[in-house]
């Protein structure tokens, strides 16, 4: 009997009927696959005792397992180390309460599926960008959106949450009463505490029926003088509370021309769109392609799909920065057309985002380990380069770290270093993650409590 037949042999009994135990067959792609598990095997969960079973089963095993639901997390430190992969896509339940205003989910669901439940019901929620990103992992590590604006962050609309520790015990409804150190510790650095099996979350009624306006420019073979304008506009431009914004250097297809994207977002009318976003859409920018739309709620990342694929290797890093400094850009323009004269490396791309932060700064900066290092920041970045021949993880590795470090350079404060938790790299000072030393001491002392044996490694070090 081999490895995987003697593990399915002892687990499955343990398990739901639903759920399964498969070999190197089932092994999930992630979004970053330079750091992917290579497990000995992959549980599908069907229920929260089938999460505990497994990490039950794993430490009697001396195994190690890591929890995925989308799997857009993008380093996974210790992937090197793990033997079981948790796939929690099954727990994706979910439920309204609409006289509290309240929704709550199982640990597995993707932004799509909560959007459409909420949708259903005449409601929004505070959620990513991209469809298929797992809610719970990008919640947990800050949880910007398009409702950032007028909501606050994904943590600041928490209610509560089931975890399992790394013991395997399970602790239901932590919230600030329940459990106050380990309620401020998760919301900011996540996973590094346990697995999220259920949320519940505030949701809000819809206005103006849920319907946006949303536009995208795309300028093709941008001329610097061009990438100047767009840039001046977007960072002359006053982001109100229903407006965010994103803009990328793109590979277009099916030519693959290099270009500059502008993705433009409003939540009204179009006549009150086209004046908040005057600046961005002055004619003399020329954009080559442009396009308007009012969109209902349940449609508004689907432009974001093609972004979001799984089964690429990724080894980027995403931060934040204070200004749009035009020299800065222009090098990481060029060093992502050299990158992008590699076979196979089309799909890289550098995405800026800009969001109201107004609504996230009104949290005290003792509430969460979600720092105001991060909430107040001006710009999140994400260098992204994306190719599947593990050949190019070096020229990938070494594009991704020029880029940071000019933003480092020339785009932040002196001194501040903001690398966004979800996308931050091997070697990054634990202090830019979280704030500084004090905080990154407050969450020792909370990991020495609940994870003493740092078990959950996989996407930071905090021991």
């Amino acid at each position: 009997m081999d490895a995987l037949q003697e593990h399915a042999t002892e687990l499955a009994p343990r398990l739901s009927s639903q759920a399964k135990v498969v070999g190197k067959e089932g092994t999930v792609k992630r979004y970053d696959e330079s750091t992917a598990p290579d497990p000995t095997f992959t549980v599908f969960p069907h229920t929260e005792e089938d999460v505990v079973e497994t990490v039950r089963y794993c430490r009697e095993k001396d195994l190690k397992c890591f929890a995925q639901s989308g799997g857009h997390n993008w380093r996974v430190k210790n992937h090197n180390s793990i033997d079981v992969v948790i796939c929690m896509r099954g727990l994706n339940h979910v439920s309204i309460d609409e006289s509290e205003q309240t929704v709550t989910f199982g640990g597995g669901i993707i932004v799509k599926e909560l959007i459409d439940a909420v949708t259903e019901k005449k409601f929004e929620v505070t959620t990513g960008l991209c469809n298929t990103v797992g809610v719970v992992g990008a919640v947990l590590y800050g949880g910007m959106g398009r409702y950032v604006g007028k909501y606050g962050l994904g943590i600041d609309n928490l209610v509560y949450v089931n975890l399992v520790d790394s013991y395997g015990n399970i602790h239901r409804n932590v919230n600030g009463n329940t459990h106050p150190d380990l309620w401020w510790a998760i919301r900011g650095a996540g996973a590094s505490f346990g697995i999220v099996t259920k949320a519940t979350m505030k949701i809000y009624p819809q206005s103006k029926n849920g319907l946006s306006w949303t536009c995208t420019l795309i300028f093709t073979n941008p001329s610097r003088e061009t990438i100047e304008k767009a840039f001046r506009a977007i960072d002359a431009t006053h982001f109100g509370e229903t407006m965010c914004i994103l803009f990328s250097f793109a590979f277009i297809p099916p030519m693959g021309y290099p270009s500059l994207v502008v993705a433009l977002w409003f939540y009204g009318p179009a006549s009150q769109a086209e004046r908040a976003w005057e600046l961005v859409l002055d004619p003399s920018l020329q954009p080559n392609f442009k396009q308007a739309a009012i969109l209902p709620a349940d449609r508004l990342n689907d432009g974001n799909d093609a972004g979001c694929v799984t089964g690429f290797r990724r080894p980027g890093a995403a931060m934040g920065i204070e200004r749009l400094d035009i020299a800065a850009f222009y090098e990481i323009w060029d060093l992502w057309l050299e990158f992008g004269q590699n076979e196979g490396t089309e799909t890289s791309v550098v995405l800026v985002e800009r969001f109201s932060k107004k609504k996230s700064l009104e949290v005290s900066d003792e509430e969460t380990a979600f720092s105001h290092l991060h909430r107040g920041i001006v710009y999140e970045v994400s260098i992204a380069p994306g190719y599947r021949d593990k050949r190019l993880d070096g020229k990938a590795q070494d594009f991704t770290n020029r880029a940071r470090d000019i933003l480092i350079e020339k785009c932040s404060d002196p001194g501040k270093i903001r690398s966004y938790p979800a996308g931050a790299g091997f070697h990054e000072p634990i202090e830019s993650i979280f704030g500084g030393e004090e905080r990154v001491q407050k969450l020792l002392a909370i990991k020495q409590k609940w994870d003493p044996e740092n078990y959950w490694g996989a996407l930071f070090d905090l021991l």
